[in-house]
């Protein structure tokens, strides 16, 4: 039996990706996943409780992902910082432009608003910049990096990142991402 939590979940994160989070009903999720309104109703409170569960779960696994590059040692700390980054490049935008990054989906949909979803948003992307930073001070401290502001060089390569994908995606223009990496290797650098 499949876990009905896990499948609207799902669910939600590929139409929400597809359409945004105002352009997905209740029903078209509930659907999708095989669910019924009882099976929502049973895990999640309202259709917003259900988008920052999502976001949640969204950000641990990114978190995750995030850390698995950064832990690389067989690579030189910036190389890792890379490596992640041109993993972005192929996960978060797809060949025709589709955006596949849940931030920079509902960023904009969700932020200014006092809402549950703009709380998980602001404390998953203030977790992302404590992973990097925390990265940054320890490259620092090893001298395996030079960076004066760790923590503004990771806030300006995670605002980086999701902006040019963004700009990307409405460009429809993939050399965008060459220049945030090449922006992103010229940071890591100074």
């Amino acid at each position: 039996m499949k876990d009905m939590r896990q499948a609207l979940l799902d669910a939600g994160l590929h139409l929400i990706n597809e359409h945004g989070f105002a352009g997905v009903g209740l029903m078209k999720i509930i659907n999708e996943a095989e669910g019924t309104k009882g099976s929502f109703y049973h895990y999640f409170k309202s259709k917003e409780h259900f988008g920052a569960i999502l976001l949640h779960d969204y950000f641990e696994t990114h978190l995750e992902r995030l850390e698995r590059f950064l832990s690389d040692e067989s690579k030189a700390p910036s190389e890792r910082v890379q490596a992640y980054f041109d993993d972005w490049c192929v996960v978060k935008l797809t060949d025709d432009f589709r955006i596949q990054c849940l931030v920079v989906k509902l960023a904009g949909e969700v932020s200014g608003h006092d809402t549950e979803m703009q709380s998980e948003m602001a404390a998953g992307t203030k977790k992302m910049i404590e992973k990097m930073t925390t990265f940054f001070e320890r490259s620092n401290q090893e001298g395996t990096l030079c960076l004066s502001v760790p923590e503004q060089t990771a806030k300006t390569l995670f605002s980086l990142w999701l902006g040019y994908t963004l700009l990307a995606a409405m460009q429809k223009d993939r050399a965008i991402l060459d220049d945030a990496m090449q922006t992103t290797v010229k940071l890591l650098n100074e």
